[in-house]
């Protein structure tokens, strides 16, 4: 009843913006294609399909202050973005009983949707209790069965919803259909390897088992490769303390299988997976993060993250965990790196206070990562960096970003500084091509934008 009411008054207040007696006017009547996305993925694989997006669509993400999928709840403009685009993409579970309503609202009437889980049919899994979880409260048997909405990690589903996203924007834009459907084969094709990468490392793994002191929303993903899993509470609970007997349950079942290390997914909290670790007899086993992509923000999108990133940095991790260290491959790739610290950093140009091209590839990623999480430090001070070029075209601000992306040691992750060139570069005839390598110096500073701060390099210049 509460998700209905939140519901029906954002609607009013979408609706009492128009006036009595007057056509609704959701938007400027620019021309241009829109589609809208509930979540970080969808997003993703929508920008992989358009490429260098020859009808310069505007493509929207719902789900960008890092609120989940099981919590949102649309704002009047939210549902204004919807009723007046030309494709709009969603999960299509509980999470998303919202909307219908919305869709009803629709001022386009060709408007065209896209339900992920009824794209997949009857791969959907519902959501399963395994023994050792936490049950959440019973619910009614008039409900019928709750399904498992994470279907985005899961890398098989990734290329079937690929190719759907595909047939939906040539739907809307057929002119482009031959690139769109290119953009979309090239991407899956990359999917596709990437899973034949978690196969081979899986079949050759010491263990075959994942325990997570957390909430568990990759049931698809250990199903896809023959995973065995334990879990304090179901992907979609809305649990945040266990009880003695789950921890308990948990604590033995990591000393019965000798596993190196538990699970959690993103977030700041991982108390309950300290708790098991605590209660087990040598209290050594190591926490590993893997990231189930539900508060990821078009502000990590403009510091070069990706779906097919998060996927390929969640394969080292859980080569990780299913082997207890690091892998031969990933150790020798980190160890051929030179051992060169922040605190060695030579200042070949005095007018460079951090010179990032003179560390290891392991420590420039470490100091990019400094930089981001505690930027009063380097304010005002001037950045030299290396790494990778990439060019980003935000529709919400109308702001183009460039920035540097720096990948760490095994290539498995990625972060980058945005950077803004001086007046004495013109675009795009002056700046390099996305990919390109480019060496960047520029004073480092920040500003705000809607509700975030964000990392930039002022007046900056190539090299």
């Amino acid at each position: 009843m509460k998700r209905f009411f939140v519901m029906a008054t954002a609607i009013l207040l979408a609706f009492s913006m128009f006036g009595c007696g007057s056509e609704p006017s959701v938007s400027s009547d620019d021309g241009k294609i829109k589609i809208v996305t509930t979540i970080f993925p969808e997003y993703d694989w929508v920008m992989n399909v358009l490429g260098d997006n020859p009808s310069d669509i505007e493509v929207s993400m719902l789900l960008d202050n890092k609120v989940d999928l099981h919590s949102f709840e649309p704002t009047s403009s939210d549902i204004l973005k919807v009723a007046d685009c030309d494709l709009f993409i969603y999960v299509g579970g509980e999470s998303d009983d919202w909307v219908d309503d919305v869709i009803k609202t629709s001022t386009n009437d060709d408007m065209l949707t896209l339900d992920l889980m009824d794209v997949l049919g009857d791969s959907v899994k519902e959501e399963e209790v395994i023994e050792g979880m936490q049950e959440e409260e019973e619910e009614s048997e008039e409900e019928g069965p709750e399904y498992d909405e994470h279907v985005w990690l899961s890398l098989r589903n990734a290329s079937v919803l690929t190719e759907e996203i595909s047939n939906a924007i040539i739907s809307i834009d057929p002119e482009n259909a031959d690139i769109y459907k290119d953009n979309a084969n090239a991407f899956i094709e990359k999917l596709n390897a990437l899973d034949l990468k978690y196969a081979s490392a899986i079949d050759k793994a010491s263990y075959d088992t994942l325990l997570f002191g957390d909430r568990f929303p990759f049931r698809y993903l250990v199903d896809d490769y023959g995973l065995n899993y334990y879990a304090a509470f179901v992907g979609c609970s809305a649990e945040s303390e266990a009880s003695f007997e789950t921890i308990s349950f948990l604590s033995k079942k990591l000393d019965e299988l000798s596993l190196p290390a538990i699970m959690t997914i993103e977030g700041a909290n991982h108390q309950i997976a300290q708790t098991i670790v605590q209660n087990t007899e040598n209290k050594d086993q190591k926490i590993l993060t893997l990231d189930s992509m539900q508060s990821t923000t078009l502000y990590d999108v403009r510091n070069g993250v990706s779906y097919y990133s998060i996927m390929e940095n969640n394969l080292a991790i859980l080569k990780e965990a299913l082997n207890g260290e690091v892998t031969a491959d990933l150790a020798s790739e980190i160890s051929s790196d030179n051992e060169t610290t922040s605190a060695e950093v030579v200042e070949q140009n005095t007018s460079v206070d951090v010179d990032l091209t003179t560390l290891s590839s392991t420590m420039v990623y470490a100091e990019v990562y400094n930089m981001l999480s505690c930027p009063d430090d380097y304010i005002g001070k001037t950045i030299k960096m290396s790494g990778a070029f990439s060019d980003y075209f935000d529709e919400s601000t109308g702001n183009r970003y460039f920035n540097c992306i720096v990948a760490d040691a095994t290539a498995c992750c990625s972060q980058g500084i945005e950077f803004e060139l001086s007046n004495a570069y013109k675009y795009p005839y002056d700046y390099p091509v996305n990919g390109a390598e480019v060496c960047v110096t520029g004073t480092f500073d920040t500003y705000k934008e809607g509700d975030y701060f964000y990392c930039t390099l002022r007046n900056a210049s190539l090299l």
